[in-house]
């Protein structure tokens, strides 16, 4: 699959879904997620660990509390920035970061493979 760039930015799309988009910038080894509205830049690290904390919250719990909170509260680790999401859109970014994971995998197994085969 083809990643678009983005002539604007110079930013090249990972993976999108109706909800925000994750985008790839090679030229600063970095990666922005947008969503809600929002632009959030992750050095590598900070975006495997970003999605590991969102990995980590269990949303069967968080359906099955009895508290009726709807409202989750999510802290970039290096920026002043806060998510305050519902639960939808907490499946919503669970499902972008997912995505986004699985296409960096799918790049490198394809660059694997291109690189052993012999023409």
């Amino acid at each position: 699959m083809a990643r678009v760039k983005n002539q604007k930015t110079g930013l090249n799309e990972l993976y999108k879904t109706g909800k925000g988009a994750v985008y790839q910038d090679d030229e600063n080894s970095c990666f922005t997620l947008e969503f809600m509205g929002k632009l959030t830049v992750f050095k590598v690290y900070e975006f495997l660990h970003f999605k590991k904390s969102i990995d980590n919250i269990n949303l069967a719990d968080l359906f099955l509390n009895d508290l009726g909170q709807d409202l989750q509260i999510i802290h970039h680790k290096n920026s002043d920035q806060l998510f305050i999401i519902t639960l939808c859109d907490l499946v919503a970014l669970k499902e972008l970061l997912s995505g986004a994971k699985v296409m960096l995998e799918l790049n490198s197994i394809i660059c694997s493979r291109l690189s052993t085969c012999t023409l």
